[in-house]
């Protein structure tokens, strides 16, 4: 777990392979406010015919997900 800050507010982020999504699908980056990586990942699912949403997702999406935290200006706590 990393803890980023910005304007008083913290998040934990995860870091590593993604269960939250594995299980819950599309509905993880929707409740995480995260529609960029929801399209992203939308995008790789119908290329892949849902085959790449099981296999290499899970493994990505919380490194991704924290990157665009910190491209977004939240820091490491």
């Amino acid at each position: 777990m990393i803890t980023l800050t910005k304007n008083n507010q913290t998040k934990k982020v995860s870091t590593g392979y993604s269960w939250k999504l594995l299980l819950f699908g599309i509905f993880y980056p929707i409740a995480r406010n995260d529609f960029k990586g929801l399209f992203i990942h939308l995008l790789i699912a119908c290329l892949t015919f849902g085959i790449g949403y099981i296999l290499i997702v899970p493994f990505t999406y919380n490194k991704a997900y924290l990157q665009r935290l910190l491209d977004d200006g939240w820091n490491i706590e």
